[in-house]
């Protein structure tokens, strides 16, 4: 194979993504959804200082992006270790320059055309309420599986990296110290920005000494600390920025943790454009698989190129968690229409950046590496960074990775990534379990409000991430994250059809979204759960896998007992995809035939 620089592929991606947004994008805004800057936006019409406020679409950039931005954008691309890179690489440009971006624009533009509507009460309203019930319950499981998940990274990276509590640290205090200047001292946001930046800076600095004088660096890593106090110290950070006023917690922190994250993703492309000068090439093939012939199509760890790939690497290039942030967070919070492009589609192509750069870092390693660091891909990730910037820098290859302040900072990287995502799936939980509760007040007042619903999703997710369970979650993962994605496609092209507007750029989208996803939850459901259940070798991780392995008779039927449940679980969520997108297809067909009179009555209504 020749010699190849993750140069080549990191430019492919910001040309694409660069016509994307200024091309594509630009001629979308103008001719589909015609904003209009001089239109009330529910974040001035419904104006409360805790969840509808207007925001300057610098700030509101930052936490669109911290919002929708977290580890499956980073981990995600670690297919292209079983596949090959090319694939991965095709699925990151396609996906986000036809699919991706429109999605995250629609879905946040459609809720401020509705009075800042979340998704539960747009599918009751465009689709019907059977829909709207169907999509509730699938959101409860959807981020209680999340949940379970970040809960359990997040501390894992605490414990592997403690450098990187500090730097949460001090990017909670940056946050909320900008947030008072800018919304209770009326400081400039240039002005609050800089004095939060230096905050930030300081917290990087004092990760990196505790790391070099404290936690010396490893590989494998060497866990410091327990792994339930990273967890503990996680769900404390989750549930205050649940419960907190938006302005307050939620939109501050992670302004301030845009900053690191996306100076990461610059240094990871810089870092790749000068590969070819530093000597850091590519070692992965560009297919791959474990069975002769089928380079780049199959592996037997991971399953078919599709349906399997596209939900795999979720995120980076479309992803359904970004509809509820849109939805839900910066819909509120937009301040005139014509920011939605930049909040929107610039957030999400810039999302499509840090995938790429994720891949890169992959790029670098060679198999026999990515073996001895246990195949984790956190791991290679912080390996792979810390050798590609470190020889921007002049450090050595072989020393780069054992900088206790490089591999702090790329510890930190991916813990703001996932702690500040956490923290909105747990409000929006919470806001769920509310609209859940809608009508009955016995319920509504339990298990409805903010702080038992909060606790709610943290316990149970906890659970699920302490005792190994969330590997039978986790497994679901891909299918029903991109077929909310799908479903929220479906809506925006039903508002669409709606006020008689083109529908082809999000039609197209969510048909391919959802049949792709129906695909993927049949195969995890029948060609991986059901696989292990006949096998008798069920799917475990964590403490479950470790009794097992000493074994432990009651953990496998424990562990056999959840495969049985989240293979009935994918049933269900295949149902229940159908069904919403069933319902979905009838009401765009309903409105697409409504004549166009119609059409402009809805529009004299808004």
């Amino acid at each position: 194979m020749p010699q190849w620089y993750p140069l080549y592929f990191v430019l492919a991606g910001v040309i694409v993504y660069g016509l994307a947004y200024f091309g594509y994008a630009k001629w979308y805004d103008k001719n589909v959804w015609e904003p209009d800057p001089k239109r009330a936006t529910p974040a001035h019409m419904y104006m409360d200082g805790i969840e509808f406020f207007p925001t300057s679409k610098y700030v509101l950039f930052g936490f669109q992006f911290k919002g929708i931005a977290a580890l499956g954008p980073i981990l995600g691309p670690f297919v292209g270790i079983h596949l090959g890179f090319i694939p991965a690489l095709i699925w990151l440009l396609i996906g986000n320059f036809f699919i991706g971006w429109i999605h995250d624009y629609s879905a946040l533009f459609m809720s401020v055309r509705n009075e800042g509507k979340t998704m539960g009460p747009l599918t009751y309203e465009l689709i019907s309420p059977r829909a709207r019930t169907a999509l509730i319950g699938f959101l409860l499981f959807y981020l209680i599986l999340i949940t379970s998940v970040f809960v359990l990274l997040c501390g894992m990276f605490f414990a592997l990296w403690p450098g990187s509590f500090i730097v949460v640290v001090f990017t909670i205090i940056s946050g909320l110290l900008m947030g008072l200047m800018m919304y209770k001292m009326r400081i400039p946001i240039v002005q609050s920005t800089i004095v939060g930046i230096i905050i930030l800076i300081i917290g990087i600095v004092l990760g990196g000494y505790g790391t070099s004088t404290l936690w010396p660096v490893t590989w494998p890593p060497t866990p410091y600390w327990p792994l339930w106090l990273g967890m503990l110290i996680t769900a404390i950070i989750c549930f205050i920025g649940a419960v907190t006023p938006i302005i307050w917690w939620t939109q501050p922190v992670n302004y301030a943790a845009f900053w690191p994250c996306s100076i990461g993703v610059i240094l990871i492309i810089l870092a790749a454009f000068a590969s070819p000068a530093t000597g850091v090439a590519i070692k992965l093939e560009p297919f791959y698989s474990d069975i002769p012939g089928l380079e780049g199509i199959y592996h037997s760890k991971v399953g078919p190129v599709w349906p399997v790939l596209p939900v795999t690497i979720a995120c980076g290039a479309i992803s359904g968690w970004h509809s509820l942030v849109g939805t839900s967070g910066s819909a509120r919070q937009l301040d005139v229409e014509t920011d939605a492009l930049p909040v929107g589609a610039g957030a999400m192509l810039m999302e499509g950046l840090l995938a790429l750069s994720a891949l890169a870092c992959y790029m670098v390693l060679d198999r026999g590496l990515i073996a001895e660091l246990g195949w984790k891909k956190w791991s290679c990730l912080v390996y792979g960074a810390s050798t590609m910037v470190g020889a921007m820098f002049g450090i050595p290859v072989d020393k780069a990775p054992y900088n206790p302040y490089l591999v702090a900072f790329w510890g930190s990287w991916l813990e703001l990534y996932a702690i500040t995502v956490e923290q909105m799936v747990v409000r929006f939980f919470r806001l769920a379990m509310a609209e859940a509760t809608a009508g009955r007040p016995v319920l509504r007042a339990w298990i409805g409000n903010k702080y038992v619903a909060s606790i709610i999703c943290l316990l149970v997710g906890g659970i699920f991430a302490y005792s190994g369970a969330w590997i039978n979650l986790w497994t679901l993962f891909g299918g029903s994250n991109q077929l909310l994605a799908g479903l929220a496609l479906l809506l925006s092209s039903i508002y669409l059809a709606k006020v008689k507007k083109p529908t082809a750029f999000n039609m197209g989208p969510a048909i391919f979204m959802i049949v792709t996803c129906e695909g993927a939850l049949i195969w995890e459901s029948f060609f991986v759960f059901l696989k292990a259940i006949a096998a008798g070798k069920p799917i475990a991780a964590g403490t479950l896998a470790k009794l097992i392995a000493k074994g432990v008779g009651w953990a496998w039927g424990v562990a056999m007992a959840l495969n049985v449940i989240f293979f009935i679980f994918g049933i269900v969520l295949i149902i229940l995809g159908l069904l919403v997108a069933y319902d979905g297809f009838r009401s765009y067909f309903r409105f697409k035939r409504a004549p166009p009179e119609a059409a402009e009555a809805e529009k004299a209504e808004e």
